[in-house]
């Protein structure tokens, strides 16, 4: 039987490579490569299946879901999520309804990575089994000492100056992000790079990370590691941190969690029975398909399924994204208008706050000019109340009399 090789062809993250690397040491030669973001368009050189071994995250394209009928697949170590690459809503998640679900429930048990996909394929009636990831049966390389340096893998600024106070030993900068012409590599040169990126773990006093797939090999091969991790993440990275230590990076910023990069906590070793179960299922796997004259049973040939399977799967899709582009273009144009009522909302809003001051003002002018009035009467009506003690007084009506015999 042929053997087939599950990658990410066009992928962004050096991670992914690394899953296929851990995946290809368990296959005795790579007769096809199959592209993970199109499993359904896979097809051989002739009618027959092809034995792979399946594992990873999936999907970032539902609509390319299930594998083609060309694959004879082990399902091991998969990541299932709700939402829908484009969609991003449970109620699209097409790889877990109908024809998607028949698929899983005829490859099960799944082996499952997490115990979040285990729930999620069991309350759709899969049966499951809890295999951890893939990355955990690497193997530590000969010939690689331990040296003075730890490696700081895709974290903030933040975060590398935090480990720079706490350490005199050097701090490498690394990332998983690889470039967008990444796929014009051949496979040994991918392969090449994800073997020097291991090594570089494997010899590092001490890894700071948040991506699984540094934290996880790391694990493997023995390097301590701190894997930090936020509570969104817990899909992916619950089940882990009972075997890797992990804190938040508020907390390591911030110096509430104080680690001695020479002698980072341990923890539970119960992962290797993980690594040890996916080691036997996988070359069990292996050796029954090597011994196996399992003949290709199907009901359309390689020319046809071409033709009318993915050929009008392709449209479909090609449809969908269209309907996806009109749908993401009217709502960035709702987004537009409702900015631009928005504006003209919070421009009213300013002439109603001026207009508002304005009339404050004016109620204030009011006020204190009526104050000045009450205060002006108060004063005309005690300067008439002393103008009539002065008439009625004694010396006023004197004066009077004065003034009259003067007047004589």
């Amino acid at each position: 039987m042929k053997f087939g090789l599950l990658i990410e062809k066009d992928t962004r993250n050096i991670g992914d490579d690394i899953q296929s690397y851990a995946t290809q040491r368990f296959l005795p030669r790579v007769d096809y490569f199959i592209d993970r973001n199109h499993m359904d368009e896979f097809v051989p050189d002739k009618e027959e299946k092809v034995a792979t071994i399946i594992n990873g995250w999936f999907l970032q394209y539902t609509l390319n879901w299930p594998f083609s009928p060309y694959v004879k697949p082990l399902p091991v170590s998969m990541h299932f999520t709700y939402k829908d690459w484009f969609w991003d809503t449970t109620d699209r998640a097409y790889h877990l309804q109908g024809y998607g679900l028949e698929y899983l429930k005829s490859i099960e048990p799944i082996g499952c990575r997490d115990s979040h996909t285990v729930k999620l394929l069991e309350s759709k009636g899969v049966k499951t089994e809890y295999t951890g990831c893939m990355t955990l049966t690497l193997k530590p390389f000969e010939n690689v000492e331990k040296k003075d340096y730890i490696c700081a893998v895709d974290v903030s600024k933040e975060v590398v100056e935090q480990i720079k106070k706490s350490t005199d030993m050097e701090v490498k900068v690394v990332t998983h992000i690889v470039p967008e012409n990444y796929y014009e590599l051949s496979w040994e040169e991918r392969m090449k790079n994800v073997e020097d990126l291991l090594k570089l773990y494997q010899g590092a006093r001490a890894v700071v990370s948040y991506r699984l797939h540094c934290a996880l090999p790391c694990l493997a091969l023995g390097t301590p590691t701190i894997l930090l991790n936020e509570d969104y993440r817990n899909d992916r990275f619950g089940d882990y941190t009972k075997y890797i230590e992990s804190c938040t990076e508020e907390d390591f910023v911030s110096g509430k969690v104080k680690y001695d990069f020479r002698n980072i906590p341990t923890h539970s070793d119960e992962w290797k029975n993980l690594r040890d179960n996916l080691i036997k299922r996988c070359e069990e796997f292996v050796k029954q398909c090597e011994e196996s004259n399992e003949e290709y049973e199907n009901d359309i040939s390689v020319k046809h399924y071409k033709k009318y399977v993915i050929g009008k799967s392709n449209w479909l899709k090609e449809a969908t994204l269209e309907s996806y582009k009109r749908y993401e273009a009217e709502k960035e144009k709702k987004k537009e208008e409702e900015k631009v009522l928005e504006q003209q909302i919070n421009k009213k809003e300013e002439m109603l706050q001026n207009k508002d001051m304005e009339i404050k003002e004016q109620n204030y002018k009011i006020e204190y000019y009526k104050k000045e009035f009450e205060e002006a009467v108060k004063k005309l009506e005690e300067y008439k109340k002393e103008n009539e003690e002065i008439k009625n007084s004694r010396w006023w009506k004197l004066r009077g009399k004065i003034k009259n015999i003067g007047g004589k």
